[in-house]
């Protein structure tokens, strides 16, 4: 009867080596794909918050702004940075939002301070978006949607209290086409927020699509290219 060798305790080691090298590729993968939908899904999410903020400036006549904020305490213990949008109060009387005049909007309790730090200067604000540790959010920070018009204005915390009814700064205030960038540490492509100067309204790109990086002059998006091109 023939007899079998059995493996050696090196073909052991040699072979639990090489296995766990192939579960070390896989989990690296699945990690990756699952960090890619985390920053597609927020970025998508902050688009939206957006749309919604100018949406509520306009049929509100408050205005409504979009923060960032680093180290909040999520419902499941952990501390991470977020971002959302507030539905900023107007008038000295906290409570009577409603009668302002335009000097006094938002109020001025609530100019420089979140609606976290001091509810009472929201009507409302909307949920945590959860900014992935590989993913920098920061350039969507401050951006408002003015009360009734629902145009943007770039880091103004203050959403230009006292300066509404100066149309020349309010244009000025507007977002330039490269100014919102989604950035990623991850090697994945900034995505770029596109706001458009007189109406508010967004949408959001990104620097891999065809859009940007087509050579056929009739498919390319030349702001988005350029904003792209920005560091």
């Amino acid at each position: 009867m023939k007899q079998t060798r059995g493996m050696t305790l090196l073909e052991i080691l040699t072979a639990l080596a090489v296995v766990s090298v192939f579960i070390a590729l896989a989990v690296g993968g699945l990690q990756g794909r699952i960090g890619g939908q985390r920053e597609s899904m927020a970025t998508r999410e902050l688009w939206s918050g957006a749309l919604r903020a100018r949406q509520l400036a306009i049929s509100t006549n408050q205005p409504v702004r979009i923060v960032v904020e680093k180290d909040v305490d999520l419902p499941d213990g952990t501390r991470r940075t977020v971002a959302r949008w507030e539905q900023l109060k107007c008038g000295d009387d906290l409570a009577n939002p409603d009668q302002w005049s335009m000097n006094q909007c938002p109020s001025t309790a609530c100019v420089a301070t979140t609606c976290r730090d001091m509810p009472d200067c929201c009507s409302t604000t909307g949920p945590d978006i959860v900014i992935p540790d590989s993913m920098s959010a920061a350039d969507i920070n401050n951006l408002c949607f003015l009360p009734g018009s629902g145009r943007p204005a770039l880091n103004k915390m203050d959403c230009m209290q006292g300066q509404l009814g100066q149309a020349a700064l309010v244009a000025a205030a507007a977002p330039k086409d490269h100014q919102i960038q989604f950035r990623f540490t991850s090697g994945r492509p900034k995505s770029v927020l596109m706001v458009e100067p007189l109406t508010g309204l967004s949408s959001v790109m990104d620097c891999d699509s065809v859009a940007a990086t087509t050579t056929d002059a009739t498919r390319k998006d030349l702001r988005l290219a350029n904003a792209c091109n920005e560091p």
